[in-house]
């Protein structure tokens, strides 16, 4: 049972992170972000950040449309492995 209910928390956690990803990346899709990892990069050499080329604004709505799809999957699947393994199904 208590494997069963961690692999739920894990599914509904993920499935929640997703979803935040999926937001973030919808709610900026029209600005010019950069990674953390690119800025630290920019940061240490001092040049300027490259311009965003199409495939970064297709991968970033790429990863808003994956988030909002698999998000609410994984959630709803770890509510159904808690909920079974609570016996409430």
């Amino acid at each position: 049972m208590e494997g069963a209910v961690i692999a739920g928390i894990g599914y509904l956690a993920m499935g929640l992170l997703l979803l935040w990803v999926g937001w973030n990346h919808w709610r900026y899709r029209k600005e010019e972000t950069i990674s953390i990892l690119e800025a630290a990069i920019v940061k240490a050499t001092g040049e300027e950040p490259l311009p965003t080329t199409r495939i970064d604004w297709f991968l970033k709505y790429l990863q808003a449309i994956l988030g909002f799809i698999l998000g609410p999957i994984f959630a709803f699947l770890g509510i159904i492995v808690i909920l079974g393994e609570l016996e409430m199904l």
